[in-house]
């Protein structure tokens, strides 16, 4: 039985260039800020974090979860999750909530459904939809299995660190 190739260093790579791009991309719709980005971004995905393995709904690209799905998150745990001082985030949350993008209820920060349905947030959603398959293409093309074979042992995702060198 032979082990699948080490293909970490080569998916860092891929990885890592798709998530750049796409960041510059989406980073676009924010007025080229990607500070901005990372806070809408981070509100949105933490309110509807509950529903990431959800299969039965919200899957489709008009299939919104409503308002009342969404969870808020406080400004001082979107802080912690994005590691940002309150100084640097707290300026952006006020602008996103200045142009609809966020609202501020009970509970904290939401961004409301309604945002998803206008049109710049749809070619979003298929421009990142659009990268994530091309992507995973370039990945499977480069050897890398993705986790697609039945054989356990190339579906491993085990990590082994090598032994620290001394210098």
């Amino acid at each position: 039985m032979t082990s699948p190739p080490d293909n970490r260093r080569l998916t860092t790579r891929i990885l890592s260039y798709e998530f750049i791009d796409l960041l510059s991309e989406m980073a676009r719709d924010h007025g080229g800020d990607i500070i901005a980005l990372m806070v809408f971004t981070g509100v949105w995905t933490s309110n509807t974090s509950h529903l990431r393995n959800t299969t039965e709904r919200y899957g489709s690209l008009h299939d919104i979860p409503p308002d009342s799905q969404r969870r808020p998150i406080t400004d001082a745990d979107l802080s912690a999750r994005l590691s940002l001082s309150r100084a640097v985030q707290d300026p952006y949350v006020e602008a996103l909530i200045q142009t609809g993008l966020l609202e501020r209820r009970s509970g904290g920060l939401v961004a409301p459904a309604a945002v998803f349905t206008r049109p710049d947030m749809m070619a979003g959603t298929n421009e990142t939809y659009g990268r994530l398959i091309s992507m995973l293409a370039r990945m499977r093309q480069a050897g890398i299995p993705l986790g697609d074979s039945n054989n356990e042992d190339q579906a491993d995702v085990s990590v082994t660190l090598a032994p620290p060198t001394s210098s």
